[in-house]
């Protein structure tokens, strides 16, 4: 079987559901080969309104598009199924339920998640990371739950439990402008923990901090390490300057829907994770469970305090990741996915054939 994967530009997420999976499938050497392409080729019409006459395969049994959020792009699909080739559509965010100022909002403003939609109610198979996003966009029937998962190469990194900070590193990843509503979740939890740990501990953000100290009612500004581009980078950096990772997250429909990857991120690194009652870091059972600015005042100020405990939880989240949760996990998912896919193409096609004849 071959599979032709048309990624997104979104760095983060044609790393985890395009390329780490490609990688792991043809390492793992059962006979699927697996491209990753920016773009498909297309051919089209002249005037005003123009279409695609016709799009490159290249040769694919299964093309796989990565959210994909354009007019040209269904009419890609169409052209596909319609010479037999099956289409996978790929999606890690509810879209259509992101609140206002968010990306996912925009979006949906330019109609970009209405696309989306369309595109997955025609796909031979829908993938997604969640259960919550299988409802959404797989109502047909035809969807598969493939979960985050990291690399190994990035799990076997000097964790961060190694060190014997002086000063304990508690850290937020993101640019806070695009959640404008997650670090609230905190309450005063992370300031009372700053207070009980005095000199013993600052908070980073790693990423872009802008106005973290007005929304969080801190005393200080925090320290902001720049973030680094390639994912890879980032993820070294995450263990390299983090102790303790903070993966708050305001409990609604977006959010509800998402995967459990900045957990999964912080533990694969060795890095204690004290995160908000969201569904999947529950279903994943890794971090501390904080509902109340209480609870990650408790948390924080203990994970501080008691370097052993800290430690026990980092390492026993890692192992997790380990023995769980490595990309090369993912690989009869993956794959199972893919043949799905073209065992209904090719029963679409037979049922066409027969109301033709």
């Amino acid at each position: 079987m071959r599979v032709v994967v048309c990624k997104t530009f979104f760095n983060g997420l044609s790393y985890y559901r395009a390329e780490e999976p490609a990688r792991a499938v043809v390492e793992a050497g059962i006979g699927v080969e697996v491209v990753v392409v920016p773009g498909l080729a297309t051919t089209m019409s002249t005037g005003p309104d123009p279409v695609v006459l016709d799009v490159d395969d290249q040769g694919a049994d299964v093309v796989v598009m990565q959210l994909p959020k354009t007019v040209e792009m269904l009419q890609c699909l169409r052209i596909l199924q319609a010479r037999g080739t099956a289409v996978v559509v790929e999606v890690d965010d509810l879209l259509h339920g992101a609140s206002y100022g968010l990306v996912g909002h925009l979006m949906a403003q330019v109609g970009a998640s209405q696309r989306v939609l369309e595109c997955a109610r025609e796909a031979d198979l829908v993938t997604v990371t969640t259960p919550v996003l299988l409802k959404e966009y797989a109502r047909h029937g035809r969807g598969a739950v493939v979960p985050n998962a990291v690399p190994r190469r990035v799990a076997e990194l000097t964790p961060a439990y190694e060190r014997q900070p002086d000063r304990v590193v508690l850290g937020w990843t993101g640019n806070v402008l695009g959640h404008p509503y997650d670090l609230q979740e905190m309450g005063s939890g992370l300031q009372q923990a700053l207070d009980a740990t005095a000199g013993g501990s600052e908070f980073v953000v790693l990423g872009q901090r802008w106005d973290a100290a007005e929304r969080l009612g801190l005393r200080a500004e925090p320290r902001e390490v720049p973030w680094e581009n390639a994912v890879d980078d980032y993820l070294a950096l995450v263990g390299d300057t983090l102790d303790i990772g903070l993966a708050p997250l305001r409990v609604d429909r977006f959010n509800t829907a998402k995967s459990w990857l900045k957990v999964l991120e912080y533990a694969a690194r060795g890095v204690f994770a004290v995160r908000s009652p969201i569904t999947e870091y529950d279903r994943l059972g890794l971090g501390y469970r904080a509902r109340a600015a209480r609870d990650w005042a408790k948390a924080l100020t203990r994970a501080v305090q008691d370097p052993g405990w800290r430690v026990e939880q980092a390492r026993a989240a890692r192992e997790v990741v380990l023995e769980q949760h490595l990309v090369e996990h993912r690989v009869p998912q993956w794959v199972g996915a893919w043949e799905q896919a073209a065992a209904h193409r090719a029963e679409a096609r037979g049922k066409a054939a027969v109301t033709i004849g």
